[in-house]
């Protein structure tokens, strides 16, 4: 038996330090070997780097935006907006007509008087309206009576508008035709005084018209009211 000493306890103890410096890196080669199969290990049978997608790639954005994906449907534009109805008429009110309602012959048309200015203003009776024709000239044969048999619940009255407030009043008439002798009458503009003093406004039918008076030649209108009162 050899004896141990001092030194080759050192000797010993060093090939022990080395055997497992040695095993330890040998188990990391082979823990590693997956991660190194796509290496290039100088044979040229190793594969080829693969290139990551764009969209993984990090990297500075693009200033214009993603590229568009054929086939996708564009965003929706957002809405326009609603066209403005110009300045506010000299009096400080406008008038507007509505779409006409026709049923056995009777015809009736809202008309809409709408405080468009900063003051109130003061509200009575019937709207003035006269018939135009294409060339906006008054047709002569043409009446407007006051009051209508197809309302009776609402009479002459004087009311303030303030700003924003709306008044209306409805127009009635009847396309009758009884005569073969001359063509129906067809208005296609009205001339309407909203408050007197006022300027007249000329307006069409809602949904453009005509006036189909047939033979009777007659338009009835109600007074105004406040629209609240509808």
């Amino acid at each position: 038996m050899s004896a141990t000493g001092p030194g080759n306890a050192t000797t010993v103890l060093r090939a022990a330090r080395w055997s497992a410096g040695v095993l330890g890196a040998a188990a990391l080669l082979v823990a590693g070997g997956p991660l190194l199969a796509g290496c290039d290990d100088e044979t040229g049978d190793a594969p080829l780097p693969v290139r990551l997608p764009a969209a993984a790639q990090s990297g500075p954005s693009d200033p214009y935006g993603p590229t568009p994906v054929p086939g996708a449907s564009p965003a929706p534009s957002p809405p326009s907006p609603a066209p403005s109805e110009g300045p506010c008429p000299e009096g400080g009110v406008r008038v507007a007509t509505g779409l006409v309602d026709s049923a056995m012959g009777l015809r009736a048309m809202e008309v809409s008087l709408a405080n468009c200015g900063t003051r109130r203003v003061e509200v009575s009776g019937y709207p003035e309206l006269t018939v135009l024709d294409g060339r906006s000239a008054p047709m002569e044969s043409v009446t407007v009576h006051q009051g209508s048999n197809t309302d009776s619940r609402h009479r002459p009255t004087v009311f303030a508008l303030g700003p924003g407030e709306r008044a209306v009043a409805a127009v009635v008439w009847r396309n009758t035709v009884t005569l073969t002798d001359r063509p129906a009458t067809e208005g296609v503009y009205l001339r309407v005084v909203p408050v007197p003093g006022a300027p007249g406004q000329r307006v069409r039918p809602g949904d453009g018209g005509p006036l189909d008076l047939g033979n009777t030649d007659r338009v009835e209108v109600t007074p105004w009211r406040p629209a609240a009162a509808d």
